[in-house]
């Protein structure tokens, strides 16, 4: 079929949801004349591939799917957590020294990389085929990484492993709103937000366990059988669909430029941002060089999905959804901060402050975890009840920034009932914010966007994230090396700095002792205040959101063989 017969004869096409399709040229696309016929079809074979994903499933298939997505999604983020605990007795196995933080910025640097890719990918091949091959590559990784005996073997599979375990988190929300219309998701997703609180909550106690009284090998290696297990019954149960295009048509619809500049980009700001002030001088060349073409190369990779891609991996049309929606993505960022940063810096505070043990530490925080999934699903309830997503976010957002306030005032000496009364309305309103955001977001959207939209709020709470625990870590260090100066020596300050589970070993004075732990408690105390003004930013903007209700946006989507529409 020629350019001009396509342009005569638009090709309508009807998925199993009564969507229709229309293939046709548009004043928005861009010429065909490069195009070949085989191209072409097999455009159009994945615009009706992709739609036919979104099959909204009958209620008893719903409760054999969801509870399978809901354990994937809580072994994914208990994989990510449980080996925090774990860190020192790696390090001390493998004598790590200075390289201890590659453990998490290798899974980290990975799992950010993965998040944008997620969407994209399993519009082409597949969301179940992508599902259960991501469970192997963690169960690959998790299980090598486990017989590692050199730092290389242990970063390289820690690396596997990311991909695996950041492609999990993502294809489970992207299935989840695949299968529920947009009026069941905020229900739904509850039970989703519920299996997010209790893998993180219950990732450091287990992995403290597992550290502790057996070997840090296991914990990598306690989850492979159960990975195994899953992927089975994901296998007999989630519903699949498969595009009759060969191999060699699907990689071509890949966006492979924009994966190379934005892994790229990813690699060359992330190893900078999260070694810097630690392995690297912030003043170095290398790390201001790193940052300068890691910035150019992000700049190229948004110039190439904007003018380049036929089927971008991040449309830019993603953030012309209205202000609505971009406040919802800023603020995702923002939950990145707070979320990640309170999750690994709550345990410092309560195992390098208050000398508790890891496993105790992680008992305090269970309460959190909890009421985080209790919020979850309250929430969840609600939206679908009341049809409305913004009352229930902005009274999670007050109440996560309020309760992030006495937070700002934990002392060295703070009751525990308190610390747990507190995390616990906290994990309420973090309960709150998470699931109905995503919700709002593809409320603000287009199904057509629905995979692309996920990847592209989760990469952005995952870059959140590691921006956190870097500025984080810059501000423990600086005001910690301010206050230990003329306490102790600069060579003792040095390892205070880099391992505070030395100070035993040190040989200080009980004064000296316990000025090491006010000044230690200074400086967690200034990452804490950073938090509440965060999170009391995302509840203003939120009075800028508007609230569009549950009915979806569209049930028809224009597209071309060259799929224009999913240009920008």
């Amino acid at each position: 079929m020629n350019e001009t017969s396509q342009q005569q004869l638009p090709l309508q096409i009807c998925t199993n949801d009564n969507t229709t399709i229309v293939n046709s040229i548009n004043d928005h696309s861009k010429p065909l004349s490069k195009s070949k016929d085989s191209d072409s079809a097999a455009t159009v074979q994945f615009n009706t591939f992709k739609d036919q994903q979104s099959n909204n499933l009958p209620h008893k298939k719903l409760m054999q799917v969801f509870p399978l997505l809901a354990l994937a999604q809580f072994t994914a983020y208990l994989d990510q957590t449980s080996i925090s605990a774990a860190v020192p007795s790696i390090g001390e196995a493998l004598h790590l020294g200075p390289q201890l933080s590659w453990v998490a910025t290798s899974y980290l640097m990975a799992t950010t990389a993965v998040q944008l890719l997620n969407g994209r990918l399993s519009d082409i091949f597949g969301r179940k085929q992508l599902l259960l091959m991501s469970l192997g590559i963690l169960a690959t990784g998790n299980l090598v990484c486990g017989f590692s005996n050199t730092p290389a073997m242990l970063f390289t599979f820690r690396v596997v492993s990311g991909l695996g375990g950041g492609a999990i988190t993502a294809l489970v929300q992207i299935i989840a709103s695949d299968v529920t219309t947009l009026q069941q998701r905020g229900k739904y997703n509850g039970f989703i937000g519920l299996a997010v609180a209790f893998g993180s909550g219950l990732g450091p106690l287990l992995g403290g366990a597992m550290a502790t009284k057996v070997s840090w090998r296991w914990t990598l290696w306690y989850d492979v059988p159960w990975l195994i297990i899953l992927s089975i019954m994901l296998f007999m149960v989630l519903p699949s669909s498969k595009m009759a295009a060969g191999t060699r048509a699907k990689l071509g619809m890949i966006d492979w430029i924009g994966v190379a500049m934005s892994v790229a980009a990813i690699v060359l700001l992330l190893v900078p941002l999260s070694q810097g002030g630690s392995a690297f001088a912030w003043n170095s060349s290398l790390v201001i060089a790193m940052l300068a073409i890691g910035v150019v190369t992000f700049a190229v990779f948004l110039a190439v999905e904007w003018k380049v891609a036929k089927l971008p991996i991040m449309p830019i049309h993603l953030f012309r959804n209205g202000l609505s929606c971009n406040i919802l993505l800023v603020q995702n960022v923002l939950y990145g901060i707070v979320f990640w940063g309170n999750l690994f810096y709550m345990p410092i505070y309560l195992v390098n402050v208050r000398g508790y043990t890891a496993i105790m530490a992680g008992a305090i925080i269970m309460p959190m975890a909890g009421s985080q999934g209790l919020g979850s699903i309250l929430s969840g309830l609600i939206i679908s009840h009341t049809k409305r997503y913004n009352p229930v976010m902005v009274l999670g957002q007050w109440v996560w920034a309020l309760l992030l306030i006495p937070q700002a005032f934990y002392s060295r000496t703070t009751p525990i009932w308190a610390i747990c009364v507190v995390g616990f309305f906290q994990g309420l309103g973090t309960g709150c914010c998470f699931q109905p955001s995503l919700v709002a977001l593809l409320a603000h959207s287009r199904r057509a966007d629905r995979a692309v939209l996920n990847s592209l709020r989760n990469f952005l709470r995952t870059m959140g994230g590691t921006l956190g625990l870097t500025l984080a870590s810059t501000i423990l260090n600086n005001v910690l090396k301010a206050r230990l100066r003329g306490v102790v020596s600069s060579s003792v300050a040095e390892t205070i700095t880099t391992s505070i589970n030395q100070l035993d070993s040190l040989g200080l004075s009980a004064a000296q002792r316990n000025a090491v732990l006010d000044a230690y408690m200074a400086s967690v105390r200034t990452v804490f205040i950073l938090y509440a003004p965060l999170i009391g930013a995302c509840a203003l903007a939120a009075l800028l959101v508007s609230d569009n209700g549950l009915e979806e946006k569209d049930t028809s989507v224009t597209l071309s063989p060259s799929t224009p529409a999913l240009r920008s």
